[in-house]
């Protein structure tokens, strides 16, 4: 028997191993084809073409898996032997030398370019023009060519499928030749002067091999793997869920015609809709109505897409079905030892295989950047319901990326859902044109509602603290929001010196101290009376107040910080006090939005009284009156993609290069406090690597460079950013003083 797997029986063997591949090929050739036909018609391509060649890839990706070496590999794993390093040789390079002679008869189709043969090379290892990845095979003075027996036993199996075997056979044992033979293939790929080059775009070209690639990649994974990879779930199912998710909450279900709107809408959307209005589960309706292959949610934040996920899976779908997608997503679920997921599942959903995907917008744009497990994600792209949530808390860099993402998913046959409390006028404009969408779908019955008495108090922080302690003496629960991290440690160290029990909550805790206050803050802990954050309560939690007092900010933003007071309508007098910005904010924070801040003061001036949402909506569209999304930074994300396109084109983006899909004007190091240090050197040395994120707190790097770099503990046995700093759990990092601007 030939082994695929290091399993002892049929599943471990190479034929069912690719004929459960193959069963699960037909199946995405038959949800996928009517798809895909737009840009397989762009690359001079036919469905029948595609998915005969694409058979013939999965039948033969693990083709070089029948050599001798491999085989003695598998077999010594199966009884627990040692295994030589020496025997270790890249099958998908084999597989890819035994599928040139189908690729010279695909040559003979206009426009053709071999991206079968490339899907086969990279659906395990990253690609580059240099091929790096199988350079050690390349120096190997023989190469473990498979014997006529085994070859024999692949290519029948070939014609179990009715695929006939090659007329001519690879014969080809010199490996200086071999290399030769590969070089002039790869060279031939990234030659503008190929034919097929000259019909078709690389952009279209791209993307059909990473729909290729993605889709051979899925079914050799989804092979591997026990999991139920389908999304079934009707409209009507969904609403019954949430009508029991409410029944727990003690609360009743309500028919609200924005539901009604967002259920009944086929094509895409552009939602408004207040904080608390359950703009979630609208869009769960609308998603539902049609048959998606998948539905993903992106988001702003990792803590708001852990709290999705969580929604997803505890209310909605079935656990098994849903992945959760961040750079934080393997300490989120180490965390949970009882609920701990396995590698592979992670890796599932890093790749979004699962049909219920909810993660950062980052992890669905880097796929433009040809990084990691792009092909994959690109791939999730077809026929799928794609929402992108809190759309307005992006800036216009990464909204440049968002909207050529959208082009893709439309490519793709996919449908785009945007959501927001606060859609600016301009951001509206730009978003209607792109999805051709007449007008929004706004929660109008909601926008009447008035749930905070907005107050402008033209004084410093040091100055309202009165008012602030009278709050506070009356038993209110109290929130106080500023614009910077040291602002906010100060003001913990004052409130908490009176005596009052006091949360703070910032960027600068470790993630475990930082999930702890924001788990206390979602049950409704009354371990605290005062609340003082930074900019992390803007999008981050499902939190209420009776009153918010907030540093003055743009607009959008106070707006967003303003829902999470009397979120759920449970006060008479509730109030979000607004306060004049520190020089810090002024000068550093929103130096490139100074005059945004100024206008934002002048509104809120004007208009100190009890709000509606209607009301609170046109106080964004004065601030942001005339303000244009077509800037530089909107520019230059645009160029991005297509520069990735023209340099990359089907390569992997190299490991040493990162390309970040946001722009930061204050960049982060990650730093570990030495009072840590024997807790991470021990998980360490357990190899539980995934928690020792637990114990890292992001530093803006002009604190970094003269607060803390100095300040290094260098040890060789653990190349880890170990720094003697101080820590306090309740403040986060101590420094000397707080001159850091």
């Amino acid at each position: 028997m030939y082994y695929a797997k290091p399993l002892e029986g049929k599943e471990g063997s190479y034929k069912y191993h690719i004929n459960k591949s193959y069963k699960i090929m037909e199946r995405e050739l038959r949800q996928t084809l009517k798809y895909i036909k737009p840009i397989l018609s762009k690359c001079n391509e036919t469905t029948e073409q595609y998915a005969q060649k694409m058979k013939i890839a999965i039948l033969m990706h693990d083709f070089g898996k029948l050599n001798k070496l491999f085989q003695k590999t598998m077999k010594s794993l199966i009884k627990g032997s040692k295994i030589s390093r020496d025997d270790y040789f890249r099958h998908e390079l084999l597989s890819f030398y035994y599928l040139i002679p189908f690729a010279h008869e695909w040559k003979k189709q206009k426009g053709e370019f071999g991206y079968p043969l490339f899907a086969v090379l990279s659906h395990h290892k990253s690609i580059d023009p240099r091929y790096e990845s199988f350079e050690r095979e390349f120096s190997k003075k023989q190469w473990p060519l498979l014997s006529k027996e085994e070859m024999e036993y692949g290519y029948s199996l070939l014609e179990e499928y009715n695929v006939p075997r090659p007329s001519k056979i690879s014969s080809m044992h010199n490996p200086i030749l071999l290399k030769k033979l590969i070089e002039k293939i790869f060279s031939v790929v990234n030659m503008e002067q190929q034919s097929a080059f000259k019909t078709v775009t690389r952009y279209h070209k791209r993307l059909l091999y990473a729909i290729a690639k993605g889709q051979l990649q899925y079914c050799d994974w989804v092979a591997s793997s026990d999991g139920d990879f389908s999304l079934a779930i009707t409209q009507e199912e969904l609403i019954n869920k949430i009508i029991k998710k409410l029944e727990k909450e003690n609360r009743t279900y309500e028919k609200r015609p924005f539901h009604a709107k967002c259920a009944q809408t086929f094509g895409d959307v552009i939602a408004i809709a207040p904080t608390g209005s359950g703009k979630t589960e609208a869009s769960l309706m609308w998603a539902t109505q049609f048959d998606c292959k998948k539905i993903i949610f992106c988001l702003p934040t990792k803590v708001t897409s852990n709290s999705i996920y969580e929604r997803m899976r505890q209310h909605y779908f079935n656990p098994q079905v849903c992945g959760l997608s961040h750079s934080g997503a393997s300490t989120y679920f180490a965390l949970q030892e009882s609920d701990a997921l396995p590698h592979f599942s992670l890796l599932h959903a890093k790749a979004f295989i699962p049909p219920v995907m909810v993660s950062t917008v980052d992890q669905i744009l880097t796929s433009g950047f040809n990084s990691k497990l792009w092909a994959l994600k690109e791939y999730a792209l077809i026929n799928s319901a794609v929402i992108f949530d809190e759309i307005q808390a992006y800036d216009t860099f990464t909204l440049a990326l968002i909207t050529e993402t959208i082009r893709k998913i439309k490519t793709l046959g996919g449908k785009v859902m945007l959501m927001s409390a606060t859609f600016p006028r301009f951001l509206r404009k730009h978003f209607q044109e792109l999805l051709k969408i007449d007008k929004p779908i706004v929660a109008g019955e909601l926008m009447d509602r008035k749930s905070n008495r907005w107050r402008y108090i033209d004084k410093e922080l040091e100055d309202i603290r009165d008012e602030i302690q009278k709050y506070l003496d009356q038993g209110k629960k109290v929130a106080l929001v500023v614009n910077d991290v040291e602002t906010a440690k100060n003001e913990y160290i004052y409130w908490h010196g009176k005596g009052y029990k006091t949360l703070c909550l910032h960027s600068e805790f470790t993630m475990k101290d930082r999930i702890e206050k924001e788990d206390k803050l979602l049950k409704g802990s009354k371990d605290y009376q005062l609340v003082i954050a930074t900019q992390v309560l803007e999008v981050s939690l499902d939190v209420s107040f009776e009153i918010m007092f907030s540093e003055c900010a743009p607009i959008d933003s106070l707006v967003q910080r303003a829902g999470r007071c009397n979120r759920w309508i449970l006060y008479d007098d509730s109030e979000f006090i607004v306060f004049n910005p520190s020089k810090i904010s002024i000068e550093y924070v929103y130096k490139n939005s100074r005059k945004i801040l100024e206008m934002t003061k002048e509104i809120i001036l004007l208009n100190q009284r009890k709000l509606s949402e209607r009301e609170i909506n046109k106080m964004i569209e004065e601030v942001y009156d005339g303000f244009d999304i077509y800037d530089e930074n909107f520019e230059e994300g645009i160029k991005l993609y297509q520069r990735i396109v023209d340099d990359l084109f089907i390569f992997d983006l190299p490991l040493d290069e990162q390309i970040a899909t946001r722009r930061f004007d204050i960049m982060k190091v990650t730093v570990i406090p030495t009072k840590f240090k024997d807790e991470v050197e021990r998980l360490y040395d357990q190899k539980e690597y995934a928690k020792i994120p637990l114990y890292e707190v992001p530093v803006n790097i002009s604190k970094f460079k003269k607060m803390i770099a100095a300040n290094l503990v260098e040890d060789k046995r653990y190349p880890l950013p170990f720094y003697a700093i101080d820590y306090d759990e309740e403040i986060g990092i101590l420094y000397e003083d707080n001159r850091f601007f």
